[in-house]
């Protein structure tokens, strides 16, 4: 047994960044550090032991080198989906009968992507509004600082939402490109108080 992986795995942070990476289908570590409420540096240092272990990886995101996208690769998978089902025994809402093997069908899988776009639409659409409020609501102007830490906000979520864009069904398309218009009024709000 890989005790460093066993370990890693079974402490809360690890196996809540596990499973945020499993939910969101390859995502940043800025999502995740939101998503767990844990900070970013944490969050980077837990991500660079699961990647140790093999449990996830990192691609580039486009032409910016700074940009990586963390994804689960099949170890990670599996763990991921062990993980979540102890969790499911342990909180009583499954029984610890052995799990049957195989695939997903695609029928199953794509109507799991489809809730998993739902859920994802509905925190970046709550994300939004909580940072224009945050940011813009009852200002006449905005700093250079404030100016940038919104583009910084709300990057991640405008990646997300170009993702659905490309993969998701057309009713998670349209609602994404509706979110992605929010962004664009949040940034035209932002440029119009930049004094």
């Amino acid at each position: 047994m890989d005790n460093g992986a066993f370990g890693l795995i079974l402490q809360q942070k690890p196996a809540r960044v596990l499973l945020a990476v499993s939910r969101e289908g390859g995502t940043y570590a800025s999502v995740i550090s939101r998503e767990i409420e844990s900070t970013f540096s944490h969050t980077t240092n837990i991500l660079g032991k699961l990647e140790e272990q093999g449990i996830v990886m990192f691609e580039q995101d486009g032409s910016d080198n700074r940009v990586k996208r963390v994804e689960l690769t099949q170890k990670g998978e599996d763990t991921a989906a062990l993980v979540e089902e102890l969790s499911a025994v342990l909180d009583g809402k499954k029984t610890g009968k052995k799990r049957a093997a195989g695939k997903k069908t695609k029928k199953a899988a794509s109507r799991k992507d489809a809730l998993d776009f739902g859920e994802k639409l509905e925190m970046i659409k709550a994300r939004i509004e909580l940072i224009s409020v945050e940011e813009l609501e009852g200002k006449k102007s905005i700093s250079q600082d404030d100016y940038v830490r919104i583009g910084r906000r709300l990057g991640p979520y405008r990646r997300e939402l170009r993702k659905i864009m490309e993969s998701g069904g057309k009713r998670d398309v349209n609602k994404a490109r509706g979110l992605d218009g929010e962004i664009e009024k949040v940034f035209g709000e932002r440029e119009r108080l930049r004094g």
